[in-house]
Parts: structure tokens; sequence; C-alpha cells
């Protein structure tokens, strides 16, 4: 199935691409889709898309194989669909990224990672971010966070690294019952063959993101993408360039370095659970 969402960014890889590695200018692309640069500029930055006879007038600009003058049509044609990711708007293209990621690398300083949050401790969550939230839009994010864990166990699931604050494993989120069962699920977790979960324990110190969370997303080849997720209460910022995210990838291996390991990530929820 196609995922728009990715199209989209990949579609901007192909455009940025073609343009660096060619004489064509940004006007040039412009004067033959009879356009304005800010139209050039957003596909490139993955926040518009091409019709048919656009693909064409650029894959004659560009001289391009029949090949990938095909692969820049299909990628068009995709991300003009919209995503139906059952999220709030704003993370619609962190979802769709997650779900097509070869490789996914987190930290969280607060909060269970959401691919492997239970349904309660989601809701209880949402429940305290915006107690005014209506109880049908409660249920519709508590769905779309249950459908998307569908990842780790479909056919080639993602490779995923989770570092997480120990406060993520004591806070009692939802009271003892909803955070055991919570504390559970993390145990089961960890036994996944494609993933590999850390507890920064408190006696680390201070640690190279103090105060920060984010995830690192690495689509599959064969495109070399490398993205870098931010989230605030209400919105998202996308890294993409690659010494921002070469600076996350080093603060990433500096918290995995100072982690516990995977044997003893067990260990202490299972202590935490006896304290429950």
């Amino acid at each position: 199935m196609a995922n728009p969402v990715v199209s989209k960014i990949l579609l901007g890889f192909e455009m940025r691409e073609l343009r660096e590695n060619s004489s064509v200018s940004r006007e040039a692309m412009a004067e033959v889709l009879d356009c304005d640069l800010s139209k050039i500029s957003r596909i490139e930055n993955d926040k518009g898309s091409l019709t048919s006879l656009e693909v064409k007038a650029l894959a004659e600009l560009f001289d391009l194989p029949a090949k990938k003058a095909e692969r820049l049509k299909a990628l068009a044609k995709d991300s003009r669909h919209r995503a139906s990711y059952r999220v709030a708007d704003w993370a619609q293209k962190f979802t769709g990224i997650e779900q097509a990621s070869s490789e996914i690398r987190s930290y969280e300083n607060e909060l269970v990672p959401g691919l492997f949050q239970t349904e309660d401790y989601t809701r209880a969550i949402t429940r305290a971010a915006d107690p005014t939230r209506p109880a049908r839009d409660v249920d519709r994010l508590v769905a779309g966070r249950a459908e998307r864990q569908a990842v780790l166990t479909q056919e080639a699931p993602p490779r995923i690294v989770s570092v997480i604050n120990e406060a993520v494993v004591r806070r009692v989120v939802g009271g003892s019952t909803v955070m055991g069962d919570q504390l559970t699920r993390l145990r089961e977790i960890a036994e996944l063959p494609t993933v590999e979960l850390h507890v920064l324990p408190f006696i680390a110190g201070a640690h190279a993101a103090m105060g920060s969370s984010f995830v690192l997303l690495q689509l599959p080849d064969p495109y070399d993408v490398r993205i870098v997720y931010l989230e605030s209460l209400t919105s998202a910022d996308y890294l993409d360039q690659e010494e921002q995210v070469d600076a996350c990838s080093l603060t990433f291996e500096r918290l995995l370095g100072a982690a516990l390991s995977t044997a003893q990530t067990v260990g202490l929820i299972d202590q935490v659970m006896r304290e429950l």
C-alpha cells in the first residue's frame, strides 16, 4: 500500500537531487512548470506534489531515462493522496514515516514510547494532557495509537532501539493497575527480537539529552533518508540536514552508552513492578 507521507518526502528528495546534480536551476524548473519559485521550494521540502503533466515536463527538462521518469510519476501520484492515520493533524507526517522506517531509535524523557503503550496508558496520558477533550476524540487517538503498533509484528518490522529515562518506568500513570499492565507490556516488548529496550538510570546523573526527547528515523534502501523528529505539546519539527541528524545520532550513542543493558532494564522493571 502506498504511503502518501513517505512518497511526498521521497518526491522532494528526488527533486532536490535532480536539481543539485545538474545545471538546471529552480528558475528553469519554475518556467517549465509555469509556476512561481515557492512551489519548487514546497515540493523539495515535502510540502507539495506534481501532476502527471508536470512530471512529464520535468522528465523532458532533465532528460530522464524512462525508468526514473516512471518512478517520479508514481511518487507524485502517491503523494497526492491524503494520509488518514487516526492521530492529530500535526502528527500525520511522523506516523507515516514511522510506519515506513527500517530503523527507529528514540529517547523518551517522560513517556513510554507510543509504539509500546497499552491502551489504558494512552488513555490516561491523553486525558491528563487535556481533561476537556471529548470522549470520542480520546477513543479515536487511543485506537490510532493501537493501530500504529501493528508495525512491531508485521512481516518485516523495523529495528527499534529505545532508551527511556528511569522516570518513565517509575511515574505511576493511571494508577497502579494501569501502570502494572504497562510495565508488563514493556517486559514483553523487550523480548521481541527486533527491539532493544534500555533504561537510562537516575544514577547516570547528567546526560547528553537533559530535558529533551527525540526520535531518529531511517527510511529503507534505496533512499538514504534520515529524519529527526522533535515533538512539543501542539506541534512537531523535522530535521533532515546531515549535520543535524549526525549530532542527534551522536547524542543517542552517548545515551545508549550510559543506559542499562536490556537484561538490566528488565530487572529494573521487575523491581518497580514489585514496588507498585
